[in-house]
C-alpha cells in the first residue's frame, strides 16, 4: 500500500476542525410544570438523582425536588442536556439567563399540612455533566458539596432556611440567599432574610450571567412581594467548571421527612460560544501560509516577554489597569486627590472613566522595585484576588505596566477607624464600636478559615480598618498578607514587619501564625473599648511591653475592668458588652500563644451573651 502526501493546508484545517465539538450550542427551553401534562413530556426533560419513580401524586403534579423519606439525605434534578460554557478553540464564553419558581413547603400545590415542613433548603447549580451527588452531602450541605476528597467544581445559588455552624455566615439571623463558589461557604456573597421568608409560599428567582463582565446577578422575589438581590464577579472557566456543564437543582433534607420542595416553572437560555466555521477555515489558511513566520515570531516574543510573563496575573474578580488609566483617574496623582500615605506608599482617590465603576482608592507603592519585590507583588495580588467578603476592602484591580506598582481598592468613604478613635473623625457611639469589633472578627475568621489554608493579615490595627457609609468596618491594607503553605502552620524565618504597637511579642522569634493575628485583634479590641492608643516600647528583648494592655490587665485583676471604658462615651454603653470586649481583648493578648482563643471562639464570646468567657490568669 502506498502513502498519499497530504498538503500542509489540509492538515492544519483538519487539526482546527478537530478542536470544535459539534454537540452543544446555545441552550434554550421554558417549562411550566404546574400545567397538566398527561403524557409526562415535560417531566422527561429532567433527570432525577436518586430516581424515586413516579412521585407526582405526592407533589401535586409538579416536579418534586426531593421525594425521599430518608432523614439528612440529598437529591438532585438536572436538565437532560448540558450547556456549553465556552468554546474549546477560542475560549469564547457563553452568557446565560434562567428564571424559575419553587415552593419550599409544597403549599403552592395543595400539600395538606398544618405546619410548614422544615428543611435546609434547595439550590440552583452549575457543575459537571452528567451530574452526581457528592458523598456525605445531605442535610445542610444541600447535596452540593461533601467529602473534600470528592471535590467537584460547582457554582450554586442557595436558598437556605437552616443556619449551620461551620459554613453559614455568623451574622445570619434567619433565612438567607447565597452564592456558593466551589464551597458550601456563602459568607462572601450572602443576603439575609427574615426567618420563614423562603418557606412562606412561592419564591421566584432570576439568575443572569454576563460572560463579558464576569457578572453573576441573582434577583429573588418572595411570596410577600418583596425582592432582594445579590451579585458576584466570576469567571466560570477559571473556577474550573467544565466546558459542557450540568444545570439543575440540588436539595438537602434534614430531620423533617415531610420537607418536599417543588419546582413549579423553569426557563433557561444561553448564547452560543462556538466559533463560526468560516472563521475556522480562514484561521486554518492563515496558519498554513504563515507557519514558519509564526514559529520565529513566537520565539522572539517569548524571549522578549519573559519579564512580562513573570508579572502576569489572572483573576476572575479583579482587572488589570494601565498606568494611563489610573493617572487620568487621579488627575495625574494630584495632591488634592491624596487620601493618605504610609510606609508602603501613597493613596489617591480615583474616578474611572467607566460609568459603571464607583470611585476607587489607588495605592501607589513606593521604594525600589527589584525583581524579588515584583514577585512578591504578584504573589500578594494573586492571594488578594481569592478574597471576597463584606468586611474586607475589595481589591478592584492592579497595575504593573509602569515604574510604580499600583493596587486599586474600593473607596471606603468614612476613612479609617484610627481617625475616629484618635483623630479628627466623629466620635463613634458604643453601638458602632461594638459592631466594628464584630465586623473585624468576621473578616479575620474569613481569612483564617475561609480557604483550605489560613491567610495571615499580619498588620491588623485601627489605621487599616476602614468605615463605610453606615460605619460598618472593613479590614484593608493587605500589603503584608500571606497564605500559610499546606502543612506549614506558620510563617517562619520572616523579617519582623508591621506596626510594633500591635505586634505579637512572640514574633521576635521570626514566626507569624493565626495566633499573632489574634494578638493584634486583641489590641484593637482594647483600643475600641478604651479610646486610648496602643503604645509599645521598641525593645525586642523585653517583648515590646505595651502600656495599654498592661493597664487594662491591671484593672481587670482589680475587678473593675469596665472603668477602662472610653470616658468620652459618658457611660452610654452596655456594661456587659463592654466587659466582654475588654476581657476578650485581654485573652487575645496573652503572651502564651496556646492560651489565646481562635477567632471563631472569640466571635462567639463577643456576640453571644450566654457564651462563657474564661477567667484570665494572673
Amino acid at each position: 500500500m502506498g502513502y498519499t502526501r497530504v498538503p500542509l493546508l489540509l492538515l492544519v484545517l483538519q487539526a482546527h476542525l478537530c478542536l470544535v465539538s459539534p454537540g452543544v450550542a446555545g441552550l434554550s427551553f421554558s417549562y411550566d410544570f404546574s400545567i397538566p401534562d398527561p403524557g409526562r413530556i415535560n417531566r422527561k426533560i429532567l433527570r432525577p438523582l436518586p430516581d424515586y419513580g413516579n412521585s407526582e401524586n405526592r407533589c401535586g403534579g409538579v416536579i418534586c425536588l426531593h421525594s425521599s423519606y430518608v432523614k439528612n439525605s440529598s437529591a438532585r434534578v438536572f436538565y437532560k442536556q448540558p450547556v456549553r460554557l465556552w468554546d474549546g478553540l477560542t475560549g469564547k464564553r457563553a452568557s446565560f439567563s434562567t428564571s424559575f419558581s419553587f415552593s419550599m413547603s409544597g403549599l403552592r400545590v395543595g400539600l395538606n399540612t398544618t405546619t410548614l415542613p422544615k428543611g435546609p433548603g434547595t439550590a440552583f447549580f452549575i457543575g459537571p455533566f452528567p451530574s452526581s451527588l457528592p458523598p456525605n452531602s445531605g442535610g445542610g450541605l444541600l447535596g452540593l458539596f461533601g467529602d473534600k476528597s470528592s471535590f467537584t467544581p460547582t457554582v450554586a445559588v442557595e436558598f437556605d432556611t437552616q443556619w449551620d455552624d461551620g459554613w453559614d455566615p455568623y451574622d445570619a439571623t434567619g433565612d438567607h440567599v447565597g452564592i456558593n463558589v466551589n464551597s458550601i461557604h456563602s459568607d462572601s456573597y450572602s443576603r439575609d432574610l427574615a426567618k420563614g421568608d423562603l418557606a412562606a409560599g412561592t419564591v421566584s428567582a432570576n439568575v443572569t450571567y454576563d460572560a463579558g463582565s464576569n457578572l453573576l446577578e441573582v434577583t429573588v422575589r418572595l411570596a410577600n412581594g418583596s425582592t432582594t438581590s445579590i451579585s458576584a464577579l466570576l469567571n466560570l472557566k477559571k473556577q474550573r467548571l467544565p466546558q459542557d456543564a450540568a444545570i439543575g437543582f440540588s436539595t438537602g433534607k434534614g430531620e423533617d421527612t415531610n420537607f418536599s420542595p417543588v419546582l413549579i416553572s423553569w426557563s433557561f437560555s444561553s448564547t452560543d460560544p462556538r466559533t463560526p466555521l468560516w472563521v475556522i477555515i480562514l484561521s486554518s489558511v492563515a496558519s498554513a501560509l504563515l507557519a514558519a513566520s509564526v514559529v520565529a515570531t513566537l520565539i522572539f516574543f517569548t524571549m522578549r516577554k519573559r519579564w512580562a510573563a513573570m508579572m502576569k496575573i489572572e483573576s476572575p474578580v479583579a482587572k488589570e489597569f494601565s498606568y494611563n488609566e489610573l493617572s487620568a483617574s487621579t488627575n495625574n496623582f494630584s495632591e488634592d486627590r491624596k487620601l493618605g500615605a504610609g510606609s508602603f506608599g501613597k493613596v489617591y482617590r480615583g474616578d474611572l472613566k467607566d460609568p459603571r465603576m464607583p470611585p476607587v482608592a489607588v495605592k501607589v507603592l513606593t521604594g525600589h522595585m527589584d525583581s524579588q519585590i515584583r514577585k512578591d507583588f504578584v504573589t500578594e495580588v494573586t492571594t488578594l484576588c481569592q478574597l471576597s467578603h463584606r468586611n474586607l476592602v475589595k481589591l478592584v484591580g492592579w497595575c504593573s505596566d509602569g515604574k510604580p506598582l499600583m493596587l486599586v481598592y474600593e473607596l471606603v468613604t468614612n476613612r479609617s477607624l484610627d481617625e475616629h478613635l484618635h483623630g479628627q473623625g466623629r466620635l463613634l457611639t458604643w453601638t458602632e464600636r461594638y459592631q466594628v469589633a464584630l465586623d473585624i472578627g468576621f473578616a479575620i475568621e474569613y481569612l483564617h478559615n475561609g480557604s483550605k489554608e489560613p491567610i495571615l493579615h499580619r498588620d491588623i490595627k485601627p489605621d487599616n480598618v476602614m468605615l463605610d457609609d453606615a460605619f460598618h468596618a472593613k479590614l484593608g491594607d493587605f500589603g503584608l498578607v500571606r497564605q500559610v503553605n499546606p502543612g506549614q502552620g506558620s510563617l517562619r524565618g520572616t523579617t519582623m514587619i508591621g506596626s510594633y504597637h500591635y505586634m505579637d511579642p512572640q514574633c521576635t522569634n521570626g514566626s507569624a501564625s493565626t495566633a499573632s493575628d489574634m494578638y493584634s485583634f486583641g489590641v484593637l479590641l482594647l483600643e475600641v473599648a478604651t479610646g486610648k492608643r496602643s503604645q509599645a516600647s521598641l525593645d525586642p528583648e523585653k517583648g515590646f511591653p505595651n502600656s495599654l494592655t498592661s493597664t487594662v490587665r491591671e484593672s481587670y485583676h482589680k475587678g473593675h475592668v469596665v472603668e477602662m471604658a472610653d470616658a468620652r462615651l459618658n457611660g452610654d454603653f452596655d456594661k456587659s458588652q463592654m466587659a466582654r470586649v475588654l476581657t476578650v481583648g485581654l485573652l487575645c493578648v496573652q503572651l502564651d500563644r496556646a492560651l489565646r482563643p481562635e477567632i471563631r471562639e472569640a466571635i462567639n464570646m463577643l456576640s453571644n451573651p450566654s457564651h462563657p468567657v474564661p477567667q484570665l490568669g494572673a
